[in-house]
Order: C-alpha cells, then sequence, then structure tokens
C-alpha cells in the first residue's frame, strides 16, 4: 500500500526521462560545426585557380590589367578570399616581363608553405593579348 501512495521516486524517474530525451533530441537536431577549410598546398592551388577564373568571367580580368587597374583588382581579390590567406598576384606578359609596377598583395606572408597558381587570360579587344597571372597563396596552417 505504502509503495502505491509514494509517488515521488517514480515522478523522478518520468522526469529524468525526459530530459535525457531532450538533451539527446537537442544534440541530434544542432547542426554540428562545419569541417575546417582544408588548406593543403593542393586546396589551396585549387581555391587560386578557382577565384582568377572567376575574375575572368566575361573578359573583367583582362580589361583590369589592360586599363592597370592595380587597386580594383587587389580589392577583387581581397573580396574573393578569405581573410586567413595571403596573397600576392603578378601579371606577367607573353615575355614574361612584370606587367604590374605596384604590388598587389595583402601584406607580409602569413607562413612559409606558399603555393603558386598560374592562370593564362587573353584579352578580348580587337589586339590580341595574352597575360600570365601569378597569384601566390599562403595560409595559416
Amino acid at each position: 500500500m505504502r509503495l502505491l501512495r509514494d509517488n515521488k521516486g517514480q515522478i523522478r524517474i518520468i522526469e529524468a526521462f525526459f530530459a535525457s530525451l531532450l538533451i539527446l533530441s537537442t544534440i541530434a537536431l544542432i547542426p554540428s560545426q562545419p569541417p575546417a577549410v582544408d588548406t593543403t598546398n593542393g586546396a589551396l592551388q585549387t581555391k587560386g585557380q578557382d577565384t582568377l577564373t572567376t575574375l575572368d568571367r566575361n573578359g573583367y580580368l583582362s580589361k583590369l590589367i589592360k586599363n592597370e587597374n592595380w587597386t580594383v583588382l587587389r580589392k577583387c581579390l581581397i573580396s574573393s578570399l578569405s581573410p586567413t590567406i595571403w596573397f600576392n598576384l603578378t601579371v606577367f606578359d607573353e615575355n614574361m616581363n612584370a606587367v604590374n609596377n605596384v604590388p598587389i598583395t595583402s601584406g607580409s606572408p602569413i607562413s612559409e608553405k606558399i603555393v603558386s597558381a598560374d592562370y593564362v587570360c587573353a584579352g578580348i579587344s580587337s589586339e590580341y593579348t595574352v597575360y600570365v597571372i601569378r597569384l601566390q597563396l599562403s595560409s595559416v596552417t
């Protein structure tokens, strides 16, 4: 008889069950953190190639180079790349002479591991010009 009237233990067990159910459902429903950005050499080189390819859509990159608009080119790279990635861009003509007389960089390198992504860009104007663009990247590891 006494066990039927003493409900405190049963209530505590039901309360613990619902609390654990709430904790487990919260863990299951909250999305996990995305994996950290892979900054291996191959990933950085791919990121550099993708960035240059994106900037070259509709001849935008060749227009910036032809007009020697290095400030806008630097701002485009800053907005395209992660703040944790250092870059240095050099534009060469067909004879591999540097075209840009101003450094296009995000500061000093943040790591000794620097990868280079080369990209060939052709001008879309009436005169045919070819540029070789070397984008050097480094990331915090």
